[in-house]
């Protein structure tokens, strides 16, 4: 009955994190600041404070980034927008190498796996630990609360 429930429930947010973690055996590396956790917790609920998520719940008139190129998704978060080059290029770009050894990587899916790269047979576990600390340092440079 529950399995009826997840499929049926119609909710983007939970369409999203199944097709992220589709297994209740996926281990998830958390930072040690608890708001850094917090923060990466709601972009893998696709369930943060980010303009395009607020927005769709009513909490935004907008969902356009204050950088005004594109609406603030996390992948514009993440890899676009202009105010966090400078920290990303010590911090994702660096991440992004580390991922793009697997055989699995696709550009499209650049969010997934900066997130949730335990899914990717390809890399080591010491790989995984890096790309969350450089992850886990970009969400810290940010300044920002998700």
């Amino acid at each position: 009955m529950s399995h009826l429930i997840w499929h049926n429930s119609g909710t983007i947010t939970a369409r999203y994190t199944y097709s992220i973690i589709p297994s209740v055996q996926t281990k998830v590396l958390f930072p040690y600041n608890r708001d850094i956790g917090i923060s990466y917790v709601r972009l893998l609920l696709h369930d943060s404070m980010l303009k395009d998520d607020s927005h769709r719940t009513g909490t935004s008139t907008s969902p356009i980034c204050e950088c005004g190129s594109d609406r603030e998704t996390a992948e514009h978060f993440l890899f676009h927008c202009t105010q966090y080059q400078h920290i990303r290029k010590n911090t994702v770009e660096s991440a992004l190498d580390i991922l793009k050894c697997s055989k699995k990587w696709s550009m499209s899916d650049n969010v997934e796996f900066l997130l949730l790269s335990p899914s990717i047979d390809s890399i080591t576990k010491s790989q995984n630990r890096t790309v969350k600390d450089l992850l886990f340092e970009f969400l810290s440079g940010t300044k920002r609360t998700l």
